[in-house]
């Protein structure tokens, strides 16, 4: 009983000092977003040309993303069928419900097929302007790592909690690079890219009117930005909490369903922050 107690009370502290801790970075005054406005406002209005530079560089990076992806959709269907089959309660080969095998196949997942998310995720978090990636990296990082450490250093986790959960990792990749497929709106481009009368007298009133079209699609990427870091913020101290609460609420395996819990919450807003950036805006 006073054991119970007494991680009844860390773990409400531990929560409550996370909250703390994420509140501030996160939601603090901070110049995060501040540079992008005054880079928009010191751009001229762009020419009309008939060659998009960027169309070839979009073509390579949805090549890249279709490759990663097809890449982790191979590697999961191996450990994703054995994990609901193990879940089902079929009986399977012992090398084939092996940790270190999911491990393997799992790792190019997390480290090559992931990459850009984990970049945009860290680079976001590092700016205090958390958004989608930040949440599907942490998601991904916490359940690989809980997974490593139940295969490499498994006398720390209590008993019953030695779950794996690598084919989650990997599914989350999966569906997040599904996503990254989604054409994005380019609200920028469609401001700069005016069609400019050749008439002398016409021409100042129409870059004024691309200048003034650009200025208010940058407003609208800030607002966005600024829902997307508020909406990741509470979304982590959430995600905190059901994890600390399953602790002392929850049936056992405590901290193997914790974390997946957790993890749970991190991935679910983060894809639906995802699919939200992918929207037209209005």
């Amino acid at each position: 009983m006073g054991f119970d107690l007494f991680m009844t009370v860390a773990a409400i502290v531990a929560a409550a000092v996370a909250t703390w801790a994420i509140l501030r970075l996160f939601l603090s005054e901070n110049d995060g977003i501040a540079p992008s406005c005054q880079r928009i406002t010191d751009e001229k209005p762009a020419e009309n040309h008939t060659e998009n530079p960027d169309e070839e560089a979009g073509e390579t990076h949805r090549s890249d993303i279709a490759k990663r992806l097809a890449i982790s959709t191979i590697l999961i269907i191996p450990t994703f069928t054995v994990t609901m089959l193990t879940f089902g309660g079929i009986t399977l080969p012992h090398w084939l419900t092996n940790p270190w095998l999911h491990a393997i196949i799992a790792t190019p997942v997390m480290f090559y097929c992931a990459a850009p998310m984990h970049n945009r995720g860290t680079a976001a978090l590092r700016n205090r302007t958390p958004n989608a990636d930040s949440l599907l990296s942490l998601a991904m990082t916490v359940v690989y790592v809980y997974s490593l450490l139940a295969c490499v250093v498994s006398w720390i986790i209590p008993a019953g909690s030695h779950n794996q959960y690598f084919a989650f990792a990997s599914m989350v990749a999966v569906l997040s690079l599904a996503i990254s497929l989604i054409e994005q709106p380019p609200m920028a481009k469609k401001a700069s890219e005016g069609d400019i009368p050749i008439a002398q007298s016409q021409e100042t009133q129409e870059a004024q009117q691309s200048m003034d079209t650009l200025i208010q699609a940058n407003i609208t990427y800030e607002i966005r930005t600024r829902v997307t870091q508020i909406t990741a913020t509470m979304t982590m101290v959430i995600a905190v909490w059901t994890f600390a609460l399953w602790l002392i609420f929850g049936l056992q395996p405590k901290l193997a369903i914790a974390v997946l819990i957790g993890a749970t919450v991190l991935t679910v807003a983060g894809l639906v922050l995802q699919a939200y950036d992918r929207l037209p805006s209005r």
